[in-house]
């Protein structure tokens, strides 16, 4: 994977600006829910959304809860910061453009919520405890810790990506993705309820879950319905 660089290089090709203006936008506005309804604390966390060869991502250091369009990123795919801005990308940069390369994703969401967390300690696989489980892919792996920002989280996290469109992160968060961004919020939304339905069972002694035969049934029916049971946005 290419190093991430900084700096804006001479001849840099800004994004179209109304586009520019919503995706910013769109990106605060998403940014401060997460941290409304508690999936980050402080600057934990980060958003993006890819728009053609360039991704826009929360910078470095912000607090979810107050952070402005204005200070979004702009970076290419290599990492290159393309748009003058006092602001550094993303700690998570390199995970971000990992999921953009390796997928067809086109917003990359990395939150901290507190079940999804206390299941990546506790199991390596969050199983399918609700038929829900289907919009992920299916079971939710969980990545070995790693240090944050760096290259071996981002290839275990990668790896924990295979066939889903969301992982854990043992001792740090979860991680999701989507077509939209309204997509990936929900869906890392998604693994955090999933995870409580989890700790609930357990506290209890355990329950029934279901398998991935299962869950390819769930989707199959659910597209011959045209039923999704999150938003399509």
């Amino acid at each position: 994977m290419a190093a991430i660089h900084s700096g804006s290089p001479p001849l840099a090709v800004n994004l179209d600006l109304m586009d520019a203006e919503l995706v910013r936008s769109g990106l605060a506005l998403a940014a401060n829910r997460l941290a409304q309804r508690g999936l980050v604390i402080g600057t934990g966390g980060n958003l993006s959304m890819r728009v053609d060869d360039r991704v826009v991502t929360t910078p470095s250091g912000a607090d979810l809860q107050d952070v402005t369009a204005e200070q979004m990123v702009v970076t290419d795919l290599d990492g290159l910061v393309v748009e003058e801005t006092e602001h550094k990308p993303t700690s998570e940069l390199l995970l971000h453009l990992e999921i953009y390369r390796s997928t067809d994703a086109l917003a990359v969401v990395h939150a901290h919520p507190i079940a999804s967390i206390a299941v990546a300690n506790l199991v390596d696989e969050l199983p399918a405890v609700h038929y829900t489980a289907a919009l992920l892919g299916g079971a939710i792996r969980v990545a070995p810790h790693e240090i944050f920002g760096t290259q071996e989280l981002t290839d275990a996290v990668a790896h924990a990506l295979t066939e889903r469109t969301a992982a854990l992160m043992r001792n740090h968060g979860s991680v999701a993705y989507g077509d939209t961004l309204g997509m990936a919020c929900e869906r890392i939304e998604l693994v955090d309820w999933l995870a409580e339905i989890y700790l609930r069972m357990a506290a209890v002694g355990g329950g029934a879950t279901l398998s991935q035969d299962q869950l390819i049934q769930v989707a199959i029916a659910a597209a011959q319905r045209g039923y999704s049971p999150i938003s399509r946005r």
